[in-house]
């Protein structure tokens, strides 16, 4: 049985931005430290179960995101932005419904926890790894190795990069000064457009309007 997870103290400030790619095979984490950038990231594999019934997908979506939230928790957030959940199907995959059930969970969790949360598309998403809402999978993780030369790479460095990305917005959300790439203006109307935080970020004081377009 898996441990109870403490939810967050909403008066202490968090340590990072976190960036969250969810996925039912392979959902990529990204810290980046609020103090002096580091970043740190992470993958929650979830293997088809054998049992391929109700109960089985069940106990495997349900190990899934109880391991993704206690590793945002771990992580001490001030903001998370997750990529929002996308219905795109192709050829004969069943697993959309299935998705969207981690997805919900995980945004109900983070919820409760106290963790506050902002949604993003893939494609501004992609506009703050490479100022191209258009990027290809290969051109976020060239972004990814060229910013990040000593970040971990591995069999699972798409999920890497986009999570590394996720988190970029909301260090940039929350004007972090370790935002590692400059904020163009097309950066900055993406991250404009925005939805406030499911709940008010952890820092110190607030600040002024999150990101304001340029002229």
């Amino acid at each position: 049985m898996s441990s109870p997870l403490i939810p967050l103290d909403p008066t202490v400030p968090g340590r990072t931005a976190v960036g969250i790619d969810p996925s039912l095979t392979g959902a990529g984490i990204a810290a980046i430290d609020l103090a002096d950038g580091t970043l740190q990231t992470a993958v929650h594999s979830s293997p088809a179960p054998e049992d391929k019934g109700i109960a089985g997908h069940v106990a495997r979506h349900s190990q899934l995101v109880h391991g993704i939230l206690r590793q945002v928790l771990a992580c001490d957030p001030a903001l998370v932005v997750m990529e929002d959940f996308s219905f795109t199907v192709e050829g004969a995959d069943t697993s959309s419904g299935r998705r969207s059930y981690v997805w919900w969970a995980l945004a109900d969790g983070m919820y409760r926890l106290g963790i506050p949360m902002v949604t993003a598309v893939p494609s501004q998403i992609k506009v703050m790894a490479t100022n191209n809402g258009n990027a290809s999978k290969g051109e976020m993780v060239a972004a990814y190795a060229s910013t990040w030369p000593d970040a971990e790479r591995g069999p699972n460095i798409e999920d890497r990069a986009d999570s590394a990305w996720a988190a970029v917005v909301a260090g940039a959300l929350l004007r972090s000064p370790h935002v590692p790439v400059t904020l163009t203006v097309k950066r900055r109307k993406t991250l404009a457009k925005l939805a406030p935080p499911t709940l008010t970020p952890r820092i110190e004081a607030p600040r002024p309007s999150l990101i304001v377009p340029a002229a």
